[in-house]
């Protein structure tokens, strides 16, 4: 995969991961769908692992959190397979306080369409968050 393959890949999946954190896609079944592959997977800062079913039925009924994100890194580790890692910044609302932890996503192809098969959430030290970060 050429060099510039891979940058307009992983802006895509940037995009992706991104939409997944948007209330409107957090609130509806289908988007989420349309975003989480079949087998998706997802292992929460505390430990308690979800499947897409569960996420499914979960998310639409959350109240949004307030969510930043930044310093986003990508590898392929095949060539259906990519990896993202980040940092997420993220508070339940305005008052309270931010909770910081380190993400990571694997997105796989599947057809022509890319989507996200696995991701945790790893608590981590405070960090300064970059409101203009892209």
């Amino acid at each position: 995969m050429s060099s510039k393959i891979k940058v307009s890949l992983f802006t895509h999946l940037i995009d992706a991961e991104r939409q997944l954190l948007e209330p409107e896609v957090r609130q509806s079944v289908a988007l989420l769908d349309a975003l989480l592959d079949d087998e998706f997977i997802e292992i929460a800062g505390n430990g308690t692992v979800f499947n897409k079913h569960q996420v499914i039925t979960r998310l639409p009924n959350e109240i949004v959190p307030q969510f930043y994100n930044q310093g986003f890194k990508g590898r392929m580790l095949s060539d259906d397979v990519a990896q993202l890692s980040y940092q997420a910044a993220y508070r339940r609302s305005a008052r309270a306080e931010f909770q910081y932890s380190l993400r990571m996503s694997l997105w796989r192809k599947q057809g022509e369409k890319w989507k996200m098969v696995f991701h945790q959430g790893t608590p981590c030290p405070q960090f300064t968050i970059l409101m203009d970060d892209e």
